[in-house]
């Protein structure tokens, strides 16, 4: 067996094996790049507010309040988001959940967002996460709903892909001069089974590169050593200070936490975080968004800030317990490899190059998931027609019985016949 039909063995089989996994993994993705526009859109009711005219937005730790109120007392607020935009509703988000269960078993147990009127207090709604349309694409993508268990599929079958779109191009190079430019070219007016063929292999050719990338910044989730080794790449470390590039589930290991009672964690953050956010505001103007988390009256106060549309744009601002302002730390400041880690989630939904680079992704993850669709069309053909080469022929059919009815004169007969014009 040459190389190249050894290649095409492992090209045909791991590609119906994992066929299915990538069209999934493929079609959520192109429905989640444009999440967050969408999101707004849809959910206007939730996210808007009227900004009254001169007016400012009550203390963080009043709004707080009226957001835990409408969760209830078993439903601790985790954290919570201010906006730059007059017009958006401050947001606040708990969550309790099992890591590596199935999405609709025991994963989640409550991940709920609080939309509140930072100038009135009035609660717009609230939005039941584990429900949330995106949210279970966002789960069915990362592990087909299935856990721990689904994301080992999901990052096996991304590997596979990988391999897929390597061997790919081993079959689609062209042997001479004549094939190369029908590979790279669809026939439109070709049979179905050659249109098939052709946007297989010429758009399997074309996504190579968009697709590799794709595959590559999401297998950095679902292997640790693929993780570590670009990290290490990029920095000439395995880790991040902070943890960034992530992929920022919940519930994953945050680090040791203060074991608070129940009275503790319902209470508002201390008066401190309300100081320190309105300097934030002032040392950070450009910022987006500044979130904070709950800390006790003991511990420093830590302030995040989105300074951009990227995740990876970035900034942080510590405080005292009591909120005097320590320090503030911006990607800005970061090492380029230290960056490019973080950049890590950006680049694989495209918005690392704006809405230009997120309308590429899309199409391509559009694309990706006709791969194996072509691909197992391509399979099905040949096994049919193999079949119908190898078929015998039905004995008494229309065209056998004809050739048995029809008389055949022997070779002598037609020798002598022409032989007797000449003899007499």
């Amino acid at each position: 067996m040459t190389f190249k039909k050894l290649v095409g063995k492992l090209h045909l089989w791991l590609g119906l094996s994992s066929g299915l996994v990538v069209f999934i993994v493929a079609l959520t993705g192109c429905i989640y790049v444009f999440q967050k526009e969408l999101f707004d859109v849809l959910h206007q009711d939730l996210v808007r507010v009227e900004a009254p005219a001169q007016a400012q937005p009550l203390p963080l730790s009043v709004v707080w309040e009226k957001a835990q109120a409408a969760l209830g007392p078993d439903k601790p607020l985790q954290n919570g988001t201010t906006y730059s935009d007059p017009t958006r509703a401050w947001t606040f988000m708990t969550y309790k959940g099992n890591v590596g269960q199935p999405y609709f078993g025991s994963m989640i147990e409550y991940h709920r967002t609080v939309y509140v009127n930072p100038y009135t207090g009035q609660v717009n709604g609230v939005l039941d996460n584990k429900y949330e349309f995106f949210q279970v694409v966002k789960w069915l993508h990362w592990g087909l709903w299935l856990g721990a268990a689904g994301e080992y599929i999901v990052g096996w079958s991304t590997l596979i892909f990988v391999f897929l779109l390597l061997s790919g191009l081993v079959l689609w190079w062209p042997k001479n001069k004549a094939a190369r430019k029908q590979r790279f070219t669809v026939k439109w007016n070709a049979t179905r089974k050659r249109l098939n063929y052709d946007l297989h292999n010429t758009v399997g050719f074309y996504l190579t590169l968009v697709a590799l990338i794709i595959a590559l910044t999401g297998l950095t989730w679902s292997f640790n050593w693929m993780k570590q080794g670009v990290t290490y790449l990029a920095t000439g470390q395995t880790e991040l200070p902070g943890g960034h590039g992530g992929k920022g589930k919940k519930g994953g290991k945050e680090g040791a936490k203060p074991d608070l009672s129940l009275a503790a964690q319902l209470a508002p953050p201390p008066k401190a975080v309300d100081a320190a956010l309105r300097d934030a505001w002032q040392r950070l103007p450009q910022a987006k968004a500044i979130s904070t988390g709950k800390p006790t009256p003991e511990q420093p106060v830590v302030l995040r800030a989105a300074l951009g549309n990227n995740r990876y744009q970035s900034g942080q601002l510590t405080y005292t317990a009591a909120g005097h302002f320590e320090k503030v730390e911006t990607y800005r400041e970061k090492p380029k490899g230290e960056l490019l880690v973080m950049m890590n989630y950006d680049i694989h939904v495209g918005s690392a190059l704006g809405m230009p680079g997120k309308i590429i992704a899309f199409l391509a993850s559009l694309l990706i998931a006709t791969l194996p669709v072509t691909g197992f069309y391509i399979w099905w053909g040949k096994r049919h027609k193999q079949k119908a080469t190898h078929r015998p022929a039905a004995a008494g059919t229309v065209v056998e019985r004809r050739r048995m009815a029809r008389p055949v004169r022997p070779a002598y007969a037609a020798s002598a016949a022409v032989r007797a014009p000449a003899e007499a």
